[in-house]
């Protein structure tokens, strides 16, 4: 949890200085690189952590071999004519790639801003790491009212530099360099945070598939653990939450199939 509190903390700094820049993309990349490099470094320091699945960890480079067209079309049952692929590599870490797979169906928004318009079907593969099972169960549940008190109060720390971690102690003095004020940090890390904690509710567990598995009826989003090493599918091809978790569900099972 503690590696977890100094991620996100960094990433608010680092998000504050990069609006405030307003420098191109790979400068902004350099510095969440770093930032999230020492987040993992913690993350990995679990002893439970076995990154036993290797066959998984090599897709890391090659999403677009882990789950093909073929395989999302028989799912789906979508046209290829309607299919655009994009494989995302805005960070030089390949962990944090995906690749998805966007219909041009013309379904349109039920509800919520843009309601009406016109939207994509899409699948994305992504999210391959190494986790250990107590970091998963750790991860993938709801965050409780007191935890996210408790960053919430780390954040009023980190702005004014008094963090015990001193990565964030540096993210912060860099913020106010240039000329990131606190109460900026405090109303963006707030939003954020309560953000994090309306998606955590929406964890439930599938069973039956790898090791353990979370669907999140928020976001849309399948995460999977399998021999120490998790993969997460997104699947926002119908209005239905338990129709996209099908979808999900099956192509799931296409890559444990590839990587038991």
């Amino acid at each position: 949890m503690k590696a977890k509190k100094t991620f996100i903390l960094v990433g608010f700094f680092m998000a504050m200085i990069s609006c405030s820049e307003k420098k191109n993309s790979e400068s902004g990349e350099i510095d969440l690189e770093g930032a999230l490099a020492k987040a993992e470094s913690r993350r990995k320091a679990d002893p439970n952590a076995s990154g036993g699945n290797t066959c998984l960890l090599a897709f890391q480079a090659k999403y677009n071999e882990l789950l093909q067209e073929d395989d999302v079309l028989k799912v789906t049952g979508f046209s290829k004519e309607k299919l655009e692929t994009e494989y995302s590599k805005a960070l030089k870490n390949s962990e944090y790639h995906n690749y998805s797979f966007n219909f041009k169906n013309g379904r349109k928004r039920k509800s919520g801003i843009g309601k009406g318009l016109a939207m994509d079907d899409f699948v994305k593969v992504s999210g391959i790491k190494e986790m250990s099972l107590s970091n998963f169960e750790n991860s993938f549940r709801e965050v409780k009212d007191e935890e996210m008190q408790a960053v919430k109060d780390i954040v009023n720390d980190a702005v004014e530099g008094n963090s015990e971690e001193a990565d964030v102690n540096e993210a912060a003095r860099k913020a106010k360099e240039k000329g990131v004020g606190s109460e900026t940090v405090k109303k963006v890390s707030g939003g954020v945070l309560d953000a994090i904690k309306n998606v955590s509710k929406g964890y439930r567990t599938v069973n039956d598939l790898g090791d353990a598995a979370r669907w999140n009826i928020v976001t849309n989003e399948l995460v999977v653990l399998q021999n120490g090493v998790i993969f997460n599918v997104l699947s926002e091809v119908n209005d239905d939450t338990e129709e996209n978790k099908k979808v999900a569900v099956e192509l799931a099972k296409i890559i444990l199939n590839k990587c038991n």
